[in-house]
């Protein structure tokens, strides 16, 4: 597996924000809040430091978003003009949507570099070792790290879990990727029996997906 650390400015990167594939699963999960990217876009309007991104790379322009979905997804909402700035933070930089700040402000935004490392010939394998080494010491449910580990039972639960039957039977909210773990839990259950595990040191196991 090779790693490549790269920097790039913000206006960059969304101008080509084609090219970084962000999966529909984590579009869909709604993890951050719109608190959370008003404190995002506040830090890097301060010009703080962000936690490094990780792409793979698939090919020569384009990219997967392995880590850090949700930073990104806040940043496009915000140079599309969707995501205003908290009460505090507009009456600090002059306005509430990007498009309402002064230029000098707005071109700081602009040049903020984001600091990511490229993923290249990296196995499966690899990979679900490697992303279960960088979420470890994060506060995530099991469903979340589940998400992290790549493999067929995860792809397969995501899948199922987007079915019409969770959202029209389950009673559970879909936070946190409740249904995905749901849907892991059940698929595990279905291939070994009632009695196997269910944490997600069980989840993780290798196991047989057709």
């Amino acid at each position: 597996m090779k790693m490549t650390s790269e920097r790039r400015a913000i206006d960059k990167v969304f101008k080509r924000r084609n090219r970084y594939e962000i999966p529909d699963w984590q579009r869909e999960g709604g993890l951050w809040d719109r608190p959370q990217k008003q404190a995002l876009i506040d830090s890097i309007l301060r010009g703080w430091r962000l936690p490094k991104f990780y792409f793979i790379k698939t090919s020569p322009e384009q990219y997967l978003v392995e880590d850090g979905q949700q930073r990104l997804l806040a940043i496009y909402d915000f140079c599309s003009n969707e995501l205003p700035l908290s009460p505090e933070s507009a009456k600090e930089f002059g306005g509430r949507f990007y498009n309402d700040l002064p230029q000098t402000v707005t071109d700081a935004f602009d040049d903020f570099e984001i600091e990511y490392d490229v993923i290249e010939d990296a196995t499966e394998e690899e990979l679900k070792d490697f992303f279960q080494r960088l979420q470890a010491g994060l506060p995530l449910t099991s469903s979340e790290k589940l998400n992290a580990v790549h493999g067929k039972l995860r792809d397969f639960a995501r899948t199922i879990s987007k079915v019409p039957f969770f959202k029209e039977t389950i009673a559970i909210a879909n936070t946190r990727y409740a249904h995905f773990d749901i849907a892991a839990k059940v698929a595990c259950i279905e291939i070994e029996g009632l009695q196997t595990g269910l944490r997600f040191e069980d989840l993780t196991e290798p196991r047989v997906i057709q």
